[in-house]
């Protein structure tokens, strides 16, 4: 069990708009995290305008924040407030990935990260299967992106960085 709370968590996530796609942890514990976003009009800025439709390279990045950044800093626990302090997160890769349903600016949605088959948390790499879901609405509880994803955290002063 972590020391750190999900209120605690949502403080220490390094992103900041506009690229920050988690408004709340909703869970969060050994198993899974579960966070939540409503997206906005400037999310979508310059895709499709007057038809404006969220990118999926912004989901793919929700995705990331929720299980790579948010998730391994609450398994970090009481050592993530030093780590974050000397490292940064990079994301290495995206894997199945696949796009269900088109979002829109006002849609809310969730998303869930778990281990699964193929996810690990050890040597600071996290490896998750990732779901978000619509949240509320006539779309409530359809998916709308799925895959694996891992991200990797790295002292700031590392060659890998150069």
């Amino acid at each position: 069990m972590s020391d750190l709370t999900a209120a605690e968590v949502l403080k220490l996530i390094p992103q900041r708009p506009p690229m920050r796609f988690i408004d709340r942890i909703l869970e969060i514990d050994k198993e899974h995290v579960v966070t939540k976003y409503t997206w906005k009009d400037e999310d979508c800025a310059g895709h499709f305008p007057g038809n404006p439709v969220v990118p999926g390279v912004k989901m793919v990045e929700m995705a990331v924040q929720t299980s790579v950044v948010a998730w391994a800093i609450y398994l970090m626990g009481a050592k993530a407030p030093d780590i974050l302090k000397t490292s940064v997160n990079l994301f290495t890769y995206v894997d199945k990935g696949s796009f269900k349903k088109m979002v829109r600016p006002g849609d809310t949605l969730i998303c869930r990260a778990v281990f699964g088959k193929e996810g690990f948390f050890k040597d600071n790499k996290l490896v998750a299967e990732a779901e978000i879901k619509f949240m509320g609405g006539k779309k409530d509880g359809e998916s709308t992106f799925t895959g694996v994803v891992s991200g990797l955290w790295i002292p700031k002063d590392s060659e890998k960085l150069k």
